[in-house]
């Protein structure tokens, strides 16, 4: 009789495993503002990041992944869109995708469309911060079953910002407050609350706790996007302790860095825009310290995760819209087309698929769509320009031979004085005075970049040999080959329409 309850004990499980995995794999879409490589898991051991390395555990650490605009605004569009800014026709912080693509059914939209719920806390299409912080932006309702727009005390303080005396490094408070005070702790809360509630676990109130709630049958698409380290870089005091400033390391550009570099691949003019060593530690301080405040509440999410028995049946993408620099060939904050303007962290987990495993491969954020479509079983629009890394995800050293393409606007500024940039922060399609674009491939061993299709200059790096991009070889004639290469590729695929 033991025997055969055993027998059927050992069916049972089997029966129950298999339906698990029948189940419909909900997604937790995690983004991040401005948040560049700085991170452990990604090679800087001086960024204190170990929810980040959680998470890296249990997934794919995509070491080469680039955005479409190292902007916002056209990033994000071109990302949850899954086309080129081409075909957005998104460049700056201005237009929405829909006045140019009114149809487009977005990567949230496709999953609500197969009856997941959808839901976006924060910031995932453009909002302007820190003024849109509490508002919806540039949201697309039609992507969303609901939404929440948080506001915490970091919007609220603006007044009380420091270092405005360097502007192009950007402002910075260390808080006098608790996380749950700040919107992305917020946020993160909100999502917490969401998930205990779908999944049927003990709700509390102001009357007290009560019983075990309905367990939503609907698979879920939340999309959680942090405002921070974006400026202006606010978080509490103790993440600022973490970095103390004689710790903080500069970055070394050659004196004569700028002599081979086109002029508009600047977008701060001078470098370091006169800025002080000490001004630079402080920025430097406060961006990363913001980084750590984030971790931390990648760390609720996932404790979250575990808690409601959702690991197994969740996959989990981690993103920033763009790379940041932090003084890399004098630049600041970002729209650049440097690699650490373009490069950004990715890592995806998903449960028995990922386990702690890292990539080379060259890829873009519009790969997510096609990806994440794949995964879930669901058929995305056939004009996707990404590639589904799925392969990437079974093996990180499946065969894989895909470029990523990158774009910035730069449009020209009337008012600039002598020695500052020629250039506006916010590119305008729609101005009276000229915009150019700056376009660049990135291969394995190589970006090749062009202004204005060369006639304001070209860039070549080696990165075997030059991973800082201190020489430009685009006019050594031992490189014409591959710039021609590079150039002919350029041309011919990096345009959606």
């Amino acid at each position: 009789m033991k025997k055969l309850i055993r027998i059927c004990c050992v069916l049972l499980g089997l029966h129950l495993a298999g339906n698990a995995q029948e189940k419909p794999m909900n997604v937790l879409f995690i983004a991040t503002d401005d948040m560049s490589n700085d991170l452990n898991t990604f090679g800087n051991p001086d960024v204190y990041t170990p929810n980040m390395d959680r998470l890296a555990e249990r997934g794919v650490v995509f070491q080469n992944a680039y955005c479409q605009a190292p902007l916002c605004g056209p990033s994000r569009a071109s990302l949850m869109t899954g086309y080129y800014p081409d075909k957005t026709g998104v460049f700056d912080l201005g237009p929405r995708f829909r006045e140019k693509l009114p149809d487009a059914v977005t990567m949230a939209q496709l999953f609500k469309n197969n009856g997941y719920f959808t839901c976006r806390i924060g910031k995932i299409f453009h909002q302007g911060v820190p003024g849109d912080i509490g508002h919806a932006g540039h949201d697309d309702p039609a992507s969303w079953t609901t939404t929440y727009n948080p506001i915490g005390k970091d919007k609220t303080d603006e007044y009380k910002l420091q270092g405005g005396d360097a502007v192009m490094l950007g402002t910075y408070l260390a808080m006098d407050c608790n996380d749950d005070e700040v919107t992305d702790a917020i946020s993160a809360n909100v999502a917490l609350s969401i998930l205990r509630q779908r999944t049927g676990n003990q709700m509390i109130s102001a009357y007290g706790s009560y019983g075990a709630g309905r367990v939503s049958p609907e698979p879920f698409f939340l999309a959680l996007g942090f405002y921070r380290p974006h400026i202006p870089y606010m978080a509490p005091k103790k993440y600022f302790d973490m970095y103390p400033l004689e710790d903080i390391k500069l970055h070394k550009n050659p004196e004569n860095d700028w002599e081979n570099k086109p002029h508009a691949a600047a977008w701060v003019w001078p470098p370091n825009a006169g800025s002080t060593e000490e001004q630079q530690k402080k920025a430097i301080q406060a961006y990363y310290a913001s980084i750590s405040f984030v971790d931390a509440q990648v760390g609720k999410l996932l404790d979250g995760l575990e808690e409601f028995d959702l690991l197994d049946n969740t996959i989990i993408v981690f993103w920033s819209d763009h790379g940041y620099h932090l003084g890399e060939h004098g630049q600041w904050q970002k729209q650049t087309l440097f690699e650490k303007g373009s490069n950004q962290p990715l890592l995806i987990s998903v449960p028995r698929v990922t386990s702690g495993t890292r990539t080379e491969a060259i890829v873009q954020l519009v790969d997510l769509y096609p990806t994440l479509a794949e995964l879930a079983g669901l058929e995305p629009p056939k004009d996707l320009v990404g590639h589904s890394l799925v392969p990437l995800l079974k093996n990180p050293d499946a065969e894989w031979d895909h470029p990523a393409f990158t774009i910035q606007a730069r449009t020209v500024n009337p008012r600039a004085q002598e020695g500052q940039s020629k250039y506006s922060f916010n590119p305008r399609l729609a101005s009276e005075n000229p915009t150019i674009f700056g376009r660049t491939i990135r291969v394995k061993k190589y970006r090749y970049t062009e202004w204005d299709e060369g006639r304001l200059g070209a860039e070549l790096y080696d990165y075997e040999n030059d991973p800082k991009e201190f020489i430009n070889l685009a006019d050594d004639p031992k490189y014409k080959d591959v710039v021609d290469k590079l150039a002919a590729i350029l041309h011919r695929d990096f345009c959606a329409e």
